[in-house]
């Protein structure tokens, strides 16, 4: 693959338009369950190249979506400048973007929560325009019935599996009736009329800490309520997925805190919103969790990550399964 990107960035003349200054380098970077990152750089300068395998929202135009929601992003001063996108799919069979590579380290949720709290609050403070409203998918009246739907499609082949334990596909299908009864509940939020661009991914290492920080990974943004990266950034399924920890109440209310003050949100508004939408949160996460699951036993996953799959594993084990199905934020 590396030996491709190298031909492809001559071919396209791609080395000109960045830029570059032969010779270049191209190494693998990392691999995440939809895409792969490799960097390419000269002496003075690094990007990243970027496929997709596919699309976490259903479209038909993935690289295409994160292309624009970069681009938009790019007034937050917050996420990653974007410079090209290819969607032909003529050389490669995924759809392709190059972007800046940034400088840091993943969050450390023990010393950098008051950072994570403030690069929210940029992003999320950013008034939804007419730009935005025209391609982002938009979740507005739809914020609990959109994570049932997603459930319900994530779980068809959890319910009829092999692999999935049959506790576990108890447990979820139970969870899954509870949401459907309550998701009237949406309208609070519809009321509330409080919308951002919600990143919807929020996990340590899609969290760039240095000089300056950044939150990166913007593959399925949308339209929704701030609810939704928050109650996501402060679960024990996000918490335990890369850094391997959970938050104590202390930390999150001092995140909590921070966020409030960046955002100006009005914080009991905010705290029963996310009493409503935790629970739909984690049903999310556990229904990808034992799809993702599924799908590595099948081999029916274009990309295998083993430690990805260490972890939805652990995400299925009974005690912690009907724990964080009953979990809240705040105590």
């Amino acid at each position: 693959m590396r030996t491709r990107i190298a031909a492809y960035l001559k071919e396209f003349h791609l080395i000109e338009k960045l830029e570059l200054q032969t010779p270049i380098t191209v190494e693998f970077l990392a691999q995440g369950e939809y895409n792969q990152n490799f960097l390419i750089y000269d002496e003075k300068k690094q990007l990243v190249f970027r496929l997709n395998y596919g699309s976490q929202l259903q479209l038909e135009n993935q690289i295409q979506y994160e292309y624009q929601a970069l681009r938009w992003l790019e007034r937050t001063d917050r996420t990653p400048k974007v410079y090209f996108v290819d969607d032909s799919r003529r050389f490669f069979k995924q759809g392709l973007l190059i972007m800046e590579f940034l400088v840091g380290q993943p969050l450390d949720y023990r010393s950098d929560l008051a950072k994570a709290a403030k690069i929210f609050g940029e992003i999320h403070r950013q008034p939804i325009d007419d730009l935005a409203a025209n391609f982002l998918v938009e979740e507005k009246k739809t914020i609990l019935s959109a994570r049932v739907e997603e459930c319900q499609r994530l779980l068809a082949p959890v319910l009829k599996s092999d692999f999935v334990p049959l506790t576990a596909q108890r447990e979820l299908a139970r969870a899954l009736e509870r949401c459907t009864k309550n998701v009237d509940q949406q309208r609070f939020f519809t009321d509330l009329d409080l919308w951002c661009v919600n990143n919807t991914e929020v996990n340590s290492h899609n969290f760039i800490i240095g000089e300056k920080s950044y939150l990166i990974d913007w593959e399925k943004p949308v339209i929704s309520h701030p609810v939704q990266d928050i109650s996501q950034f402060l679960a024990s399924t996000t918490t335990l997925w890369r850094s391997n920890l959970l938050l104590s109440q202390t930390e999150k209310h001092q995140f909590f805190d921070e966020y409030l003050d960046a955002t100006g949100f009005d914080r009991i508004a905010f705290e029963e919103a996310l009493r409503i939408y935790h629970p739909y949160l984690m049903l999310r996460a556990l229904a990808w969790s034992a799809m993702a699951y599924d799908s590595y036993q099948t081999a029916t996953k274009a990309l295998k990550n083993q430690e990805i799959f260490e972890k939805v594993t652990s995400y299925l084990e009974p005690d912690f399964l009907q724990q964080a199905l009953k979990e809240q934020v705040f105590e």
